[in-house]
């Protein structure tokens, strides 16, 4: 035992090894310096760099834990794009000339009714509490009604009807029916009477032109004041939200509406709020339309146990009265935010567009001749215009038709790309940029720090190694001969 210890002696510090060899280059100044104010100064130099480094490495982990997201904004030139669908509705819901005897009542009823779906409660005053009033109207059905008396899309209101410039290509069988908090509404190419057009030119003529009849004649509304129609530019995958997105068109006007396609890309948490497992019930495709119409809708279903008409889905209809005493609750509790909000988080892939829209006066005097024809070539199937006279004819004109106009701006589309701010793969090379600049350290060097370190606690805890006599003398006689 004696001669083992006499062949061993303590093997050189595990700091002047770890400096010698080690690829962190400040460390070696400090070991290496002859002189004790060279010493501290690199010292000094190290300690700094290496504070600087310590902050730059936890602001850069700080940054990536936000996880936070950049939006690329891009302008994707294509041979062609998807022509949008377009939804329109008469600010007139009910015809008067479609109205039957005992209409008027359920009319008046619908009238009151009718505020539940605005941000305010309707305060006035009539007999529909009255039992009998409501007894009256127990069978009165919704969708035959809105259906029966609404607002049409036929050759009476559509009067003409273009696509790409060439006239009558298009016709009312070529717009698919919606019920709207507008009643009857209409969309064309929807995707559901044939297959979604396609669009190759920008600018007017190519795309959809129409020219419509709102009938101002017809009109029963009594809490409204406009007259006109409302107009929606939509994918085909969302459900029209008229009376939030749609713009007002007056009649007398030619309305010229550019559209310009937008396509938005979103991440997932963490950085994003859109949701790729979300689907809806009532609808194919999840979108932030038809997620909070069917909020709205189960709301109402949860509560009353039927169904307003403008919410799809196969439930029972609600009867005047449950819509009286239970929907309209039902409703203002979701606006008011007595019951829980719609969670109704932002897709992760869908599809917008933006509208410009200006208007000139209908119609130009050289023009009015040839409306005035197409004016009485309808008159067959509306004999109350037979016995007007020119001047008549030409105040009906400015009264009641709009002229549509809609068509793409450009054939291209702006694409909204949400990214990650800082990727892992950022963050490392951040990481290793820091490293480089402060200690002229790489990853390699933080494995040499772990081996020095785990070197040093093996010594802590089994005490200091001797090197063995034949290794130590086998080392200087290779020293002796170099």
């Amino acid at each position: 035992m004696v001669r083992e210890d006499a062949d061993q002696s303590p093997r050189p510090s595990l700091e002047r090894e770890f400096a010698e060899s080690t690829s962190l280059h400040g460390i070696a100044k400090v070991f290496h310096a002859s002189r004790l104010l060279v010493r501290v100064f690199w010292v000094i130099i190290m300690l700094t760099c290496l504070c600087v480094c310590v902050w730059q490495i936890s602001d850069r982990f700080h940054r990536f834990l936000q996880y936070k997201a950049n939006t690329e904004i891009s302008v994707e030139y294509v041979g062609h794009l998807p022509f949008p669908a377009v939804t329109i509705c008469n600010f007139n819901r009910y015809r008067s000339g479609a109205l039957a005897p005992g209409d008027e009542d359920a009319l008046a009823y619908i009238w009151e009714l009718s505020n539940y779906q605005n941000d305010y409660d309707y305060e006035g005053e009539s007999n529909s509490t009255d039992s009998s009033y409501l007894d009256s109207l127990v069978d009165f059905n919704y969708t035959e009604f809105t259906l029966r008396a609404g607002f049409r899309m036929d050759n009476v209101t559509l009067l003409a009807c273009s696509w790409r410039g060439k006239r009558n290509s298009c016709s009312a069988e070529d717009f698919s029916h919606v019920f709207t908090s507008y009643g009857n509404c209409w969309t064309f190419n929807s995707g559901k009477t044939g297959p979604v057009l396609t669009e190759s030119y920008s600018g007017s003529g190519n795309g959809v032109s129409l020219l419509v009849d709102i009938q101002q004649s017809e009109y029963t509304e009594t809490e409204t004041i406009e007259a006109g129609l409302k107009i929606q530019v939509h994918d085909q995958v969302t459900p029209p939200t008229v009376e939030s997105s749609g713009l007002a068109l007056s009649p007398g006007v030619h309305a010229f509406m550019a559209v310009r396609r937008q396509q938005y890309l979103n991440l997932e948490h963490p950085y994003g709020k859109c949701d790729a497992s979300r689907t809806l019930k009532r609808y194919d495709n999840y979108t932030l339309e038809g997620c909070n119409i069917e909020c709205r809708a189960n709301a109402v279903w949860e509560k009353c146990r039927c169904r307003l008409i403008q919410h799809p889905g196969n439930e029972v209809e609600c009867t005047p009265e449950e819509v009286r005493f239970c929907a309209r609750e039902a409703i203002d509790g979701l606006i008011r935010g007595d019951t829980e909000s719609c969670d109704c988080p932002v897709p992760c892939n869908f599809t917008a567009f933006t509208t410009s829209l200006s208007t000139a006066f209908l119609p130009n005097e050289k023009i009015l001749p040839i409306l005035l024809l197409l004016l009485n070539n309808i008159s067959t199937s509306d004999e109350r215009n037979v016995s007007r006279s020119i001047s008549e004819q030409q105040e009906y004109i400015r009264k009641n038709w709009v002229a549509i106009d809609i068509f793409y701006e450009d054939i291209n589309y702006q694409k909204f790309e949400q990214t990650e701010a800082i990727t892992p793969s950022a963050l490392i090379s951040d990481i290793g940029g820091q490293l480089g600049l402060f200690l002229g350290a790489s990853f390699i060097t933080l494995a040499e720090i772990f081996s020095y370190l785990s070197r040093k606690i093996q010594r802590l805890i089994h005490g200091p190694t001797r090197r063995p006599q034949k290794q130590r003398q086998m080392s200087h006689s290779v020293e002796t001969l170099a």
